[in-house]
């Protein structure tokens, strides 16, 4: 929707069933690792209504990586990731109960990365080693954003994004991507006396905003639960699992995040 806000969100993650497929260090045959990784997020997002069809937005955003075992940080090393979006969101169309927009974006990451295993091999193959990697990467993109008061209980959102992106591995091949979303939201406080939102969603994407390489895709589902008390305050609790097939492994990456978000409406 068109209105100004500040939002704050701070979250953690575990990402699960990581396989590294076997390699070739100084010509003797290193097998598969497995592990676990370790997330933390921080973000801070603020949307200015400069017209009342009309609002532009900007948002930082901190996520850092780190092997929870010995394995994943050899495979993985220690990654973070900063960087910031603009955007403009424009409303198409509004009645009683729908609401139409469109979204337009542009983001930079700033990715630097320590490879342990990639500094190890670049020692034995004679080559200048490298341990910290820096790159950056931008992405544009545009889309719906679509709105449904089905009810005063229930509510639909979905969005629609496609764009261009680059790899954060130089290896890997920049690529246009799409990103789906729908969720249903239940407002309880318009029930009854008890100010509490719930609501549960589900996204695809095919290129993650943070993925290194392009893969076949994330599922995502999330369930929030949000108190409702105030017109211009929302604080929720977010609670999320994803699932991203491995290109070149049958077991998918599984994770599971926690998220505290806070917004305020002026």
């Amino acid at each position: 929707f068109v209105r100004t806000y500040i939002r704050n969100r701070v979250g953690i993650g575990e990402a699960r069933n990581l396989e590294i497929i076997p390699t070739e260090i100084g010509g003797q045959e290193i097998p598969g690792l497995r592990g676990e990784l370790m997330f933390a997020q921080l973000d801070f997002e603020l949307q200015y209504a400069i017209r009342d069809w009309l609002a532009i937005r900007g948002s930082f955003v901190i996520l850092g990586r780190l092997g929870t075992d010995v394995q994943a940080l050899l495979a993985e090393g220690v990654t973070m990731t900063s960087g910031f979006e603009f955007g403009w969101l424009a409303r198409l169309d509004e009645s009683e109960r729908t609401a139409l927009s469109l979204d337009l974006g542009l983001s930079n990451r700033d990715f630097t990365g320590i490879n342990i295993a990639q500094f190890v091999e670049d020692v034995i193959n004679g080559v200048p080693p490298n341990l910290v990697n820096k790159s950056p990467s931008m992405r544009g993109y545009g889309g719906l954003r679509w709105s449904w008061a089905a009810s005063p209980l229930v509510g639909v959102t979905a969005r629609g994004l496609f764009g261009y992106a680059e790899s954060l591995d130089r290896r890997s091949n920049d690529k246009v991507f799409g990103n789906l979303g729908v969720a249903v939201d239940f407002d309880v406080a318009g029930r009854t006396d008890l100010p509490l939102g719930v609501a549960v969603a589900y996204t695809y994407d095919t290129f993650p905003e943070f993925a290194s390489s392009a893969g076949s895709g994330l599922h995502g589902f999330g369930f929030r639960l949000s108190y409702v008390g105030r017109q211009d305050f929302l604080l929720s609790l977010d609670l999320g699992f994803e699932k991203y097939p491995q290109p070149l492994n049958e077991r998918a990456i599984e994770g599971g995040t926690m998220a505290i978000s806070m917004r305020y409406y002026f």
